[in-house]
């Protein structure tokens, strides 16, 4: 039987691997009245026609609504309420629902929950997710066991089994503030890096310097958790490291709030003395003295973007063709207030 090159069906499947639609449904659902063998030549069938459920149909003939599941490493940093709260509002325009999934640091924990989730949504949006998140998923999720659920990830690590990206476009926002110190006459402007994230931002930052002939290079690198107490922490490092420097600017926001209560502990004034600038522009910032300024997120942006790859993975086009991902890159605004 040909592959063909439009969507295939579960009666593609069912003629492929000699069974009914019925069965199809319950191997694919790991139904125990399934024969081994008899599932194995359903899923092989399904891999070999690249078939993928409609979801979006399925949930109308159960008479339940689309739902996404949102996956976060730490809910406990707000820009994962955030940027929740977003995809909540954007998924609700279209009639869906979100299940969140807060995986922590406890893999075993974070596996049960990932599996118990699966089972009940149409896709899946990651973000904040280390690269062993993926390890965590169900393996007929992840090697599109027949299952074919569609995943985004939303600024994290590479995986082959993503359907989309959406990612951050760092690098003219922290130019952007870069060039913002240096009109301000700053000169020594320090990073404080995560000791969790990817070092894109440190990079970033470094060669700034370099291009502009700033001290910086030759300084030590700076991390921190990514936290409040991680970057109190951070910027005391900082400060009993690196002399004179006049600017800082700080992985995210939560430890910039961090980097504000270390430096007026350590009797700095802010932002005579230190200019702070966070990443993610977080209502938090509006909360601290001063005001951080920061390189804010577009979380609705990025909401926009993610529910519309979950929805293009949903519903294909006819003949469009299947396995690729498609990414989008969403920029920042710096937004002065009175840290820089």
């Amino acid at each position: 039987m040909p592959i063909r090159s439009s969507r295939s069906t579960i009666v593609d499947v069912a003629e492929l691997a000699g069974v009914s639609r019925q069965t199809v449904t319950r191997a694919l659902n790991g139904l125990a009245d399934v024969k081994p063998a008899t599932r194995e030549r359903v899923v092989a069938a399904a891999r070999t026609l690249n078939y993928r459920p409609d979801r979006a149909a399925q949930s109308l003939v159960r008479g339940r609504r689309t739902t996404i599941g949102f996956v976060v490493d730490d809910l406990t940093n707000p820009y994962f309420a955030e940027l929740g709260s977003a995809l909540s509002r954007e998924a609700a325009a279209l009639g869906w629902s979100v299940l969140l999934c807060d995986v922590g640091s406890e893999a075993d924990k974070g596996r049960a929950q990932l599996t118990t989730m699966t089972d009940a949504v149409d896709a899946v949006v990651m973000t904040g997710c280390r690269s062993d998140t993926f390890s965590m998923l169900p393996d007929e999720v992840v090697q599109g066991d027949g299952v074919r659920l569609p995943i985004v990830m939303i600024d994290g690590p590479e995986h082959p089994r993503l359907d989309a990206r959406v990612d951050l476009d760092l690098a003219p926002a922290i130019t952007a503030a870069l060039d913002h110190l240096r009109r301000d006459g700053r000169r020594a402007i320090a990073f404080i890096d995560s000791t969790e994230g990817p070092d894109d931002r440190r990079t970033i930052h470094r060669d700034y310097l370099e291009a502009h002939g700033l001290p910086g290079r030759e300084w030590p690198v700076v991390a921190g958790e990514e936290t409040i107490a991680g970057g109190a922490r951070a910027a005391d490092d900082l400060l009993a490291r690196v002399e004179g420097v006049d600017a800082v600017l700080v992985y995210n926001d939560v430890m910039a709030v961090g980097v504000l209560k270390a430096l007026t502990g350590a009797g700095r004034s802010v932002p005579s003395e230190i200019a702070v600038i966070g990443i993610d522009g977080l209502e938090l910032g509006r909360a601290t003295t001063p005001e951080l300024t920061s390189l804010a997120v577009d979380k609705g942006a990025v909401a926009r973007a993610a529910i519309a790859a979950a929805r293009s993975a949903l519903e294909p086009v006819a003949g469009a063709q299947r396995g690729g991902s498609s990414s989008a890159r969403i920029g920042l605004q710096l937004v002065l207030r009175g840290s820089a």
